[in-house]
């Protein structure tokens, strides 16, 4: 009896030993919203005081869901393949596989439509590889001993969406190799010739060292990730102002930077540099919104117009409207043409006024 009252202690014991995983997992997106902010900061506390007074959070939330459009479904994807692997494999159970089982279908199939849409074009062969892995791996735990369905699952459909996929990527795949583009081409061709062979259990001596390697792999790599990504992720409007030396004068500078706050005395921006400027509202002559540098695409490599770094949701969603650059926004004072009618109207008569205010006895 005392053996049959330990043997239960034993099987839980790991499952316990593992909790700190799941128990640190929510703490995951607020360590990162602080980074993002101590980051803006440029490591400065005053300044971390001040954007954490007056920053958004529903700004700072929306930088953490575009993140995890892309990051959720890899995480999903990876543990539904690891644990079943490992089990198919050694027959024996470890915690990326009890974790793989606390996760529904539904799930599975929510996360491979959110990487449909927020994945880009080189890594949808991916998505596809890991879904095939995921499915076969998932008939072969739960029917194993129907043969027709499992060859048709984990042979079959890999081989057929595999050579799809292929015909279908050919002008990528073809321009990738006239450019010399390795990493491009590796995406595109590796995962659908891979297909079949994920869809099944590994030799048993190496399904440890596979599944755990790739676990901790992973474990590491994605908060390394996830945290480059909301770094770099814009958390306030960029603007640019034009700031005058005295009450309603000509615009003597321009000042580029991301607004903190406004009220009916100041508005406080923050510079690329990381300082802090405070700047009174009768100093102000104009301001424009400027857009974020856009990354330079690293590959030309395309499918009918579609960069293979654009996402499905990117390149399907409306473009922004063409304008001509705005030279506030640039560090240089605006031109008339660049003046909205109201601002050209204020620059205008701001002299005028000042000038009858001088002449006044």
């Amino acid at each position: 009896m005392a053996a049959e009252a330990g043997a239960p202690g034993r099987g839980r014991a790991p499952q316990r030993n593992q909790e700190w995983v799941l128990t640190l997992l929510p703490a995951f997106p607020l360590v990162l919203l602080v980074m993002r902010l101590w980051y803006a900061s440029r490591q400065d506390t005053q300044t971390l005081l001040l954007l954490v007074q007056y920053v958004s959070p529903l700004g700072l939330l929306t930088t953490v869901l575009l993140t995890l459009v892309w990051v959720l479904p890899a995480v999903v994807l990876a543990g539904r393949v690891l644990g079943p692997l490992y089990r198919l494999s050694t027959r024996r159970s470890v915690w990326v596989a009890r974790a793989a089982d606390r996760v529904p279908d539904w799930v599975v199939g929510v996360a491979v439509a959110m990487g449909l849409l927020g994945w880009q074009l080189r890594f949808l062969p991916t998505l596809l590889m890991l879904t095939l892995a995921v499915a076969g791996l998932t008939l072969r735990e739960r029917r194993p001993l129907n043969r027709t369905a499992i060859r048709a699952v984990c042979l079959v459909l890999p081989v057929v969406a595999g050579v799809l996929v292929l015909s279908v990527l050919r002008t990528a795949i073809a321009q990738a190799l006239e450019q010399a583009d390795v990493s491009t081409l590796l995406l595109l061709t590796v995962p659908p010739v891979l297909g079949p062979l994920v869809t099944g259990p590994v030799p048993a001596r190496a399904a440890p060292l596979v599944v755990h390697g790739l676990t901790w792999t992973l474990v590491v790599l994605f908060p390394l990730v996830a945290g480059a990504v909301v770094l770099r992720s814009p958390i306030l409007p960029l603007v640019a102002v034009e700031i005058a030396a005295e009450p309603d004068g000509r615009a003597e500078q321009v000042t580029v930077g991301y607004v903190i706050a406004s009220d009916d005395r100041l508005v406080t921006v923050l510079e690329r540099s990381g300082a802090v400027r405070f700047i009174r509202n009768d100093l102000l002559v104009s301001q424009v919104l400027c857009p974020e540098p856009s990354a330079v695409p690293h590959t030309t490599v395309n499918l009918h117009g579609w960069n293979v770094e654009q996402s499905a949701l990117s390149w399907l969603a409306p473009a922004p409207g063409a304008t001509l650059p705005d030279s506030r926004c640039e560090g240089r004072p605006a031109v008339p043409a660049e003046l909205t009618r109201d601002e050209a109207a204020v620059s205008v008569s701001a002299p005028k006024e000042r000038a009858q205010g001088g002449r006044r006895p």
